[in-house]
C-alpha cells in the first residue's frame, strides 16, 4: 500500500510533496528527543537516524496518540497543515481572513488534535489589521516552522514569498517575523528547477535587502539589513558550514556563535541552525535532518523547517521511502501527496494568472522528476 508513489509525476510535484513530507519527517524524528541535549542524546541514542518512541503520549504541543506513537510529528507539522489549509480557501495565496478562519475552526473542533491552551496562548492573542499580523505577543518560532508553504505557493518567487512570509507571520514580531519571511523565500527558490545550495542561500538574504530598502527613511534601511541578528549570524554560520561540510563537525562551532541567539528571536536560532545544517550538509535531506536534530535545543522545530527546505530542494524522491511510509502510516490525516496535488494545480493557475516566471514553472510542469 505505501511502497506504490506515484512521485514519477511532474518536477513540481516531486518538490511540493518533497517539501511537505520532508517537513513532517524532520518533525517526527526531533519530537521524541525534543528535550534532550546533544550530550543526552549520544548518551541515550547515539545518533538519530530512526524514528523513536515518545516517552509521553500528551504534551502542551498537543495528543500524540496511543502506543509508542513510531513516527507521529508534533504541533510543527501541524501548523504548516493550518497554512495549506489557508491556501486552499483562498484558492492561491491567503490572506489574514483565511489564517483567521482556519485557526478559529482549529481552536473550535480539534481540542485533542491541536490542545486549546496551546492555541489560546500563541495564536489568538494576535491583533489583526487589514492583511497583515501587526502585534502578536512574542517573538517565538512558530511563523518560521509553520509558514513554508508560503514559499511553495509562491514557487520561484522569492522576493513575493518574502513579502508574503513578512506580512504573515503568525505570532511572530521584530526578528522574528524578518526570519519567518527569509525562510519562505528560501523554499520559494528551492523548488526552481536550477536551484543550487549557494542561489537558495544568497536570494534569502538578498529578498531581505530588497525587502528592507523599500522601507522609508535612510537610517532604517541601513540599520535593517546590516545588524539585524538574521543575517549577522546567517552570514557567520554558513561560513562554518561551507568551510566543514559536516552537519556532525559544525555543531560545537555553531553552538557558540548562538549562545546569544536566542535572546533576539528563537526564530533566529531556528533560521541558522536549519539553513546552516543543510548548507553543511550540501541539500542532502538526510544529512540535514539528521544533523538538525542533533544539535540540541529545540530540534523537532529545526529538523521540521530543514527538512522543508531540504525537501523542496531535492524534492521526495531524494527521501528514505521506509522514512515517508513511517510517517504516512503514522498520520493518515491529512494526506499530505493529495495536499500537493492541489497546491500544485494552485501554483500552475497562479503563475498563469500573474504571467510571472512562466518559463521557470512551465520547466517544472512539463518535466518528469
Amino acid at each position: 500500500m505505501f511502497g506504490e508513489y506515484r512521485l514519477a509525476k511532474t518536477r513540481l510535484f516531486d518538490k511540493v510533496y518533497g517539501s511537505l513530507i520532508g517537513g513532517a519527517i524532520g518533525d517526527a524524528l526531533g519530537g521524541p528527543v525534543e528535550k534532550y541535549s546533544h550530550e543526552e542524546l549520544m548518551k541515550k541514542y547515539g545518533v538519530v537516524d530512526r524514528f523513536l518512541p515518545y516517552e509521553r503520549a500528551e504534551t502542551m504541543h498537543g495528543h500524540f496518540g496511543e502506543g509508542d506513537c513510531i513516527g507521529v510529528y508534533t504541533d510543527d507539522t501541524r501548523l504548516k497543515h493550518l497554512y495549506c489549509e489557508a491556501i486552499l480557501r483562498a484558492e492561491g495565496i491567503p490572506r489574514t481572513g483565511h489564517l483567521t478562519e482556519v485557526l478559529i475552526e482549529a481552536y473550535q473542533h480539534a481540542p485533542r488534535e491541536i490542545n486549546k491552551a496551546f492555541i489560546e496562548e500563541y495564536y489568538l492573542k494576535s491583533i489583526w489589521r487589514e492583511d497583515k499580523v501587526i502585534f502578536s505577543g512574542e517573538p517565538t518560532n512558530g511563523a518560521i516552522i509553520g509558514n513554508s508553504p508560503l514559499g511553495i505557493i509562491l514557487a520561484c518567487k522569492p522576493y513575493e514569498a518574502y513579502q508574503l512570509g513578512f506580512d504573515l507571520g503568525w505570532f511572530a514580531e521584530g526578528y522574528a517575523k524578518t526570519a519567518a519571511a527569509i525562510m519562505a523565500a528560501a523554499v520559494s527558490e528551492s523548488i526552481r528547477s536550477n536551484a543550487t545550495v549557494e542561489s537558495i542561500i544568497q536570494t534569502a538574504k538578498d529578498s531581505h535587502i530588497t525587502f528592507s530598502r523599500k522601507r522609508e527613511g535612510k537610517y532604517w534601511q541601513e540599520l535593517e539589513w546590516r545588524y539585524d541578528p538574521n543575517i549577522t549570524f546567517l552570514e557567520a554560520a554558513v561560513t562554518i558550514a561551507q568551510k566543514e561540510h559536516d552537519v556532525f563537525k559544525i555543531r560545537e562551532p555553531l553552538y557558540e556563535l548562538l549562545e546569544w541567539g536566542h535572546l533576539f528571536s528563537e526564530a533566529t536560532h531556528t533560521l541558522v541552525v536549519a539553513l546552516s545544517m543543510f548548507v553543511a550538509a550540501r541539500g542532502n535531506f538526510e544529512k540535514t535532518v539528521i544533523g538538525c536534530v542533533m544539535y540540541g535545543r529545540d530540534k523537532d522545530s529545526y529538523a521540521s523547517v530543514g527538512g522543508a527546505l531540504a525537501g523542496a530542494f531535492g524534492g521526495a524522491k531524494s527521501i528514505r521511502t521506509d522514512w515517508i511510509e513511517t510517517v504516512v502510516k503514522a498520520n493518515p490525516e491529512p494526506d499530505m501527496y493529495s495536499l500537493a496535488e492541489k497546491i500544485c494545480s494552485l501554483i500552475e493557475l497562479q503563475h498563469i494568472k500573474d504571467q510571472t516566471d512562466i518559463e521557470a514553472v512551465n520547466y517544472l510542469l512539463n518535466h518528469e522528476s
